[in-house]
Protein backbone atom coordinates (compact mmCIF):
# COMPACT_ATOMS: atom_id res chain seq x y z
CA UNK A 1 0.00 0.00 0.00
CA UNK A 2 1.23 3.47 -0.88
CA UNK A 3 0.72 6.45 1.43
CA UNK A 4 1.40 10.17 1.00
CA UNK A 5 2.23 12.09 4.19
CA UNK A 6 1.83 15.88 4.01
CA UNK A 7 3.40 17.85 6.87
CA UNK A 8 5.73 20.84 6.84
CA UNK A 9 7.68 19.63 9.87
CA UNK A 10 10.60 17.44 8.65
CA UNK A 11 10.89 15.81 12.08
CA UNK A 12 7.33 14.49 11.85
CA UNK A 13 7.93 13.40 8.25
CA UNK A 14 11.05 11.46 9.22
CA UNK A 15 9.67 9.86 12.38
CA UNK A 16 6.43 8.63 10.79
CA UNK A 17 8.18 7.49 7.63
CA UNK A 18 10.63 5.44 9.70
CA UNK A 19 7.81 3.99 11.80
CA UNK A 20 5.63 2.94 8.86
CA UNK A 21 7.99 2.21 5.96
CA UNK A 22 8.46 -1.42 6.99
CA UNK A 23 4.87 -2.09 5.96
CA UNK A 24 3.83 0.76 3.63
CA UNK A 25 5.41 2.69 0.78
CA UNK A 26 5.77 6.16 2.30
CA UNK A 27 6.20 9.38 0.30
CA UNK A 28 6.27 12.84 1.89
CA UNK A 29 5.43 16.41 0.89
CA UNK A 30 5.78 19.67 2.82
CA UNK A 31 3.17 21.77 1.00
CA UNK A 32 -0.22 21.49 -0.69
CA UNK A 33 1.30 22.30 -4.08
CA UNK A 34 3.88 19.52 -3.84
CA UNK A 35 1.29 17.06 -2.55
CA UNK A 36 -1.09 17.90 -5.39
CA UNK A 37 1.65 17.28 -7.97
CA UNK A 38 2.50 13.91 -6.41
CA UNK A 39 -1.15 12.84 -6.25
CA UNK A 40 -1.60 13.73 -9.93
CA UNK A 41 1.54 11.85 -10.99
CA UNK A 42 1.19 8.67 -8.93
CA UNK A 43 -1.29 6.30 -7.32
CA UNK A 44 -1.78 6.54 -3.55
CA UNK A 45 -4.06 4.44 -1.36
CA UNK A 46 -4.25 6.90 1.53
CA UNK A 47 -3.41 10.49 2.46
CA UNK A 48 -2.14 11.57 5.90
CA UNK A 49 -2.01 15.34 6.37
CA UNK A 50 -1.87 18.25 8.77
CA UNK A 51 -4.55 20.90 8.30
CA UNK A 52 -1.91 23.62 8.66
CA UNK A 53 -0.11 24.11 5.35
CA UNK A 54 2.14 26.97 4.20
CA UNK A 55 0.29 27.57 0.94
CA UNK A 56 -3.32 26.42 1.39
CA UNK A 57 -5.86 25.70 4.09
CA UNK A 58 -6.13 22.01 4.86
CA UNK A 59 -9.91 22.05 4.46
CA UNK A 60 -9.58 23.57 1.00
CA UNK A 61 -6.96 20.98 0.06
CA UNK A 62 -9.16 18.06 1.12
CA UNK A 63 -12.04 19.40 -0.97
CA UNK A 64 -9.68 19.88 -3.93
CA UNK A 65 -8.41 16.31 -3.68
CA UNK A 66 -11.93 14.97 -3.32
CA UNK A 67 -12.94 16.79 -6.51
CA UNK A 68 -10.63 14.67 -8.69
CA UNK A 69 -9.68 11.65 -6.58
CA UNK A 70 -13.07 10.85 -5.14
CA UNK A 71 -12.91 8.54 -2.17
CA UNK A 72 -9.20 8.43 -1.31
CA UNK A 73 -9.09 7.99 2.50
CA UNK A 74 -7.75 10.99 4.47
CA UNK A 75 -6.34 10.91 8.00
CA UNK A 76 -5.75 14.31 9.60
CA UNK A 77 -2.92 14.68 12.13
CA UNK A 78 -3.02 17.93 14.07
CA UNK A 79 -1.73 19.69 17.16
CA UNK A 80 -5.27 20.89 17.84
CA UNK A 81 -7.33 18.66 20.09
CA UNK A 82 -10.64 20.46 20.69
CA UNK A 83 -13.95 18.93 19.65
CA UNK A 84 -14.54 21.97 17.41
CA UNK A 85 -11.30 21.37 15.48
CA UNK A 86 -12.15 17.70 15.00
CA UNK A 87 -15.66 18.53 13.85
CA UNK A 88 -14.22 21.01 11.34
CA UNK A 89 -11.87 18.37 9.94
CA UNK A 90 -14.62 15.78 9.55
CA UNK A 91 -16.93 18.31 7.89
CA UNK A 92 -14.11 19.12 5.47
CA UNK A 93 -13.99 15.47 4.41
CA UNK A 94 -11.48 13.77 6.72
CA UNK A 95 -12.05 10.09 7.51
CA UNK A 96 -10.10 10.08 10.77
CA UNK A 97 -8.31 12.47 13.14
CA UNK A 98 -5.28 11.98 15.37
CA UNK A 99 -3.78 14.53 17.77
CA UNK A 100 -0.03 15.19 17.71
CA UNK A 101 2.28 13.82 18.94
CA UNK A 102 1.05 10.84 16.96
CA UNK A 103 1.57 7.36 18.36
CA UNK A 104 2.85 5.29 15.38
CA UNK A 105 1.20 2.10 16.70
CA UNK A 106 -2.19 3.81 16.88
CA UNK A 107 -1.68 5.42 13.47
CA UNK A 108 -0.82 2.04 11.93
CA UNK A 109 -4.00 0.55 13.41
CA UNK A 110 -6.12 3.45 12.10
CA UNK A 111 -4.58 3.10 8.63
CA UNK A 112 -5.40 -0.61 8.46
CA UNK A 113 -8.94 -0.04 9.71
CA UNK A 114 -9.61 2.63 7.07
CA UNK A 115 -8.07 0.64 4.22
CA UNK A 116 -10.16 -2.40 5.11
CA UNK A 117 -13.39 -0.44 4.77
CA UNK A 118 -12.32 1.91 1.95
CA UNK A 119 -13.96 1.45 -1.46
CA UNK A 120 -11.92 -0.17 -4.19
CA UNK A 121 -10.16 2.61 -6.09
CA UNK A 122 -10.75 1.00 -9.49
CA UNK A 123 -12.22 4.25 -10.83
CA UNK A 124 -9.00 6.08 -9.96
CA UNK A 125 -6.70 3.45 -11.46
CA UNK A 126 -8.90 1.21 -13.66
CA UNK A 127 -6.05 -0.74 -15.30
CA UNK A 128 -2.80 -2.14 -13.90
CA UNK A 129 -0.05 -3.61 -16.01
CA UNK A 130 3.44 -5.05 -16.02
CA UNK A 131 5.04 -5.96 -19.33
CA UNK A 132 2.52 -8.03 -21.32
CA UNK A 133 0.39 -8.59 -18.23
CA UNK A 134 -2.76 -6.47 -17.85
CA UNK A 135 -5.44 -6.36 -15.17
CA UNK A 136 -8.70 -4.55 -15.94
CA UNK A 137 -10.02 -3.74 -12.44
CA UNK A 138 -13.38 -2.51 -13.70
CA UNK A 139 -14.21 -5.68 -15.63
CA UNK A 140 -12.25 -7.91 -13.20
CA UNK A 141 -10.40 -9.55 -16.07
CA UNK A 142 -6.70 -10.30 -16.57
CA UNK A 143 -4.85 -10.71 -19.86
CA UNK A 144 -1.47 -11.77 -21.18
CA UNK A 145 -1.16 -9.80 -24.40
CA UNK A 146 -4.63 -10.38 -25.92
CA UNK A 147 -5.22 -13.73 -24.21
CA UNK A 148 -7.62 -13.70 -21.28
CA UNK A 149 -6.36 -15.49 -18.18
CA UNK A 150 -8.76 -17.71 -16.27
CA UNK A 151 -8.13 -16.57 -12.71
CA UNK A 152 -10.23 -17.44 -9.70
CA UNK A 153 -11.41 -14.67 -7.37
CA UNK A 154 -8.59 -14.98 -4.84
CA UNK A 155 -5.96 -15.27 -7.59
CA UNK A 156 -7.34 -12.07 -9.12
CA UNK A 157 -7.13 -10.29 -5.76
CA UNK A 158 -3.59 -11.54 -5.24
CA UNK A 159 -2.51 -10.32 -8.68
CA UNK A 160 -4.14 -6.94 -8.02
CA UNK A 161 -2.28 -6.54 -4.71
CA UNK A 162 1.05 -7.39 -6.35
CA UNK A 163 0.47 -4.98 -9.25
CA UNK A 164 -0.49 -2.16 -6.86
CA UNK A 165 2.79 -2.78 -5.03
CA UNK A 166 5.10 -3.67 -7.93
CA UNK A 167 8.72 -2.88 -7.23
CA UNK A 168 8.25 -3.42 -3.49
CA UNK A 169 9.03 -6.56 -1.48
CA UNK A 170 5.86 -7.84 0.20
CA UNK A 171 6.06 -10.01 3.28
CA UNK A 172 3.88 -13.07 3.65
CA UNK A 173 2.01 -11.43 6.55
CA UNK A 174 1.29 -8.29 4.48
CA UNK A 175 -0.19 -10.43 1.72
CA UNK A 176 -2.23 -12.43 4.21
CA UNK A 177 -3.61 -9.32 5.95
CA UNK A 178 -4.49 -7.47 2.75
CA UNK A 179 -5.77 -10.21 0.44
CA UNK A 180 -7.41 -12.47 3.00
CA UNK A 181 -9.59 -11.64 6.02
CA UNK A 182 -8.01 -9.59 8.81
CA UNK A 183 -8.30 -12.52 11.25
CA UNK A 184 -6.75 -15.13 8.93
CA UNK A 185 -4.42 -17.51 10.74
CA UNK A 186 -0.73 -16.66 10.28
CA UNK A 187 0.02 -20.40 10.30
CA UNK A 188 -1.98 -21.21 7.18
CA UNK A 189 -0.16 -22.00 3.92
CA UNK A 190 -2.89 -20.42 1.79
CA UNK A 191 -0.56 -17.66 0.54
CA UNK A 192 1.92 -20.19 -0.85
CA UNK A 193 -0.82 -22.34 -2.37
CA UNK A 194 -2.57 -19.48 -4.16
CA UNK A 195 0.72 -17.91 -5.23
CA UNK A 196 1.77 -21.16 -6.90
CA UNK A 197 -1.57 -21.31 -8.72
CA UNK A 198 -1.20 -17.71 -9.86
CA UNK A 199 2.34 -18.31 -11.12
CA UNK A 200 1.16 -21.39 -12.99
CA UNK A 201 -1.32 -19.21 -14.87
CA UNK A 202 0.58 -15.96 -15.52
CA UNK A 203 4.17 -17.22 -15.85
CA UNK A 204 4.45 -20.89 -16.77
CA UNK A 205 2.53 -20.89 -20.09
CA UNK A 206 4.43 -17.86 -21.39
CA UNK A 207 7.95 -18.44 -20.11
CA UNK A 208 7.70 -15.31 -17.96
CA UNK A 209 8.93 -14.50 -14.45
CA UNK A 210 6.85 -11.73 -12.91
CA UNK A 211 7.05 -12.66 -9.21
CA UNK A 212 10.40 -13.17 -7.52
CA UNK A 213 10.90 -14.95 -4.20
CA UNK A 214 13.08 -12.89 -1.87
CA UNK A 215 14.35 -15.58 0.48
CA UNK A 216 13.73 -14.91 4.14
CA UNK A 217 11.65 -11.78 3.42
CA UNK A 218 8.79 -12.30 0.97
CA UNK A 219 7.92 -11.72 -2.67
CA UNK A 220 8.61 -9.05 -5.27
CA UNK A 221 6.80 -8.27 -8.53
CA UNK A 222 8.85 -6.29 -11.04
Amino acid sequence: MKILLVDQDPRIQNSLKRALSDEFIMDTADSAKKAEEMLFEGHYDLLIMDLVMPDMGGDVFIKLIRSYMGEIPVIVISGKSSATDKEFAFKSGADDYLVKPVNPIELRARIKAILRRAPVLSEVLPKLSLGNLLLDRTKRMAYYKDQRLKLRKKEMQLLEFFLLNKGRVLTRMEILENVWEADASPFTNTVEVHLKRLRDKIEKPFGEKFIQTVHGIGYLME
